[in-house]
């Protein structure tokens, strides 16, 4: 039972040596930021889609050119970029889902004027509008039909209706195989802690499908034996694409067995439209239906998050923000007030360091809380 677990860890540790692997057969890699690129158009197009992470270490040379208030990873993938990191990646695609992505890319434009030296994959930004009208989703079938043609500009295939509706079908059959999954943490006994769930969540994105799919298939037919669990907890902010907080939750006898944040349990809720004419549906599920820092209307994302609440069986919530964050703060408010007027209690830990963050101060804050949650029980 430890095998398919034990490989989707490995896999979590070294996310790019599949597409590493992919590369030196001679394919086309096309790695992408956040979960507002669809990997959709890439696979149909016969390229290996690698989402790429921030890892907390600093580079010096992206701290020569980037200032210190831009977000943590932001500032991560720029240095990885800078030091040449990334160098498998034949097109990076960087959504404009974010005021700070979209800063990531013109810092990257300019890059090769003061670093001459520097070797940068081709670039694309796509942009992406997530508002409910009929002319944002005819304005991004034309932003899918771009990036489709960049990705034959690399190497990638030429995509058809058919190539489109293919690949829309198999990343479908990976968004259900993880709701199938996710009874594994989130049931009343989980099988898996917190640390191993966003593990196989974020291994959706860095392994090759099928060998996915065998891993997680294997997992959900022979679990891991339950466990007896501490207060259950559902982490909501910023994205959390190292383990490091999770582990610090739970090894404080807290169960995360939710994670809402833009590498958690909400990428995988909706799948895309099967029967719709294909651009257009891919076009209505990252306008409408993907979790993002610009979701519009906010009632609908709360709504979301609450039903993940109530089906996790949350006890509490951590809000967790990063130490510059200039979106999520907005929303914490109301969302505080969701919760109360439900009787869950919440946790609020604002401006937190990416690089180095307390660990000592943020375990004061959480051992207080995992106290009282346990006293309420």
């Amino acid at each position: 039972m430890d095998q398919p677990l034990q490989a989707l860890r490995a896999a979590y540790e070294s996310p790019y040596d599949a597409a590493r692997a992919h590369r030196a057969k001679g394919g086309k890699v096309i790695g992408y930021l956040l979960n507002a690129v669809p990997e959709e158009l890439i696979a149909a197009a016969g390229c290996f889609p690698v989402r790429l992470r921030g890892e907390p270490q600093r580079s010096p040379i992206a701290e020569r050119y980037m200032e210190t208030y831009m977000d943590g990873e932001v500032r991560s993938i720029f240095g990885a970029l800078l030091e040449g990191r990334f160098d498998f990646v034949d097109l990076l695609v960087i959504p404009r889902s974010s005021e700070m992505y979209l800063q990531l890319y013109y810092f990257l434009l300019e890059i090769p004027k003061w670093e001459p030296a520097v070797r940068l994959p081709p670039i694309h930004m796509f942009d992406l509008l997530q508002t409910p009208s009929s002319a944002t989703l005819k304005y991004v079938v034309g932003r899918l039909r771009d990036l489709a043609e960049r990705i034959a500009a690399v190497g990638g295939g030429l995509i058809d209706g058919q190539a489109l509706s293919t690949a829309i079908t198999a990343v479908n059959a990976k968004r259900r195989r993880l709701q199938q999954a996710s009874a594994l943490w989130q049931a009343e006994t989980p099988a898996l802690t917190g640390v191993d769930a966003l593990t196989t969540i974020s291994c959706a994105s860095f392994m090759p499908q099928d060998d996915y799919l065998t891993r997680l298939d294997a997992l959900i037919a022979e679990p891991p034996p339950t466990f007896a669990t501490g207060p259950r907890i559902l982490l909501k902010g910023s994205p959390q694409s190292d383990l490091r907080f999770t582990s610090l939750v739970e090894r404080l006898g807290g169960a995360v067995v939710a994670h809402d944040h833009l590498w958690g349990d909400r990428t995988y809720a909706t799948v895309v439209e099967e029967r719709a004419e294909p651009w257009a549906a891919l076009a209505r599920h990252y306008c409408l239906d993907i979790p993002s820092p610009r979701e519009y209307p906010q009632t609908k994302a709360d709504a979301r998050f609450l039903e993940l609440v109530q089906r996790a069986r949350v006890e509490g919530v951590i809000f967790y923000h990063d130490e510059w964050d200039d979106t999520l703060g907005w929303e914490y408010p109301d969302q505080k007030k969701l919760l109360d007027s439900r009787g869950v209690p919440s946790l609020f830990l604002k401006r937190q360091p990416y690089f180095e963050p307390p660990e000592l101060e943020q375990a004061q804050a959480v051992r207080a809380f995992l106290d009282t949650l346990r006293r309420n029980r």
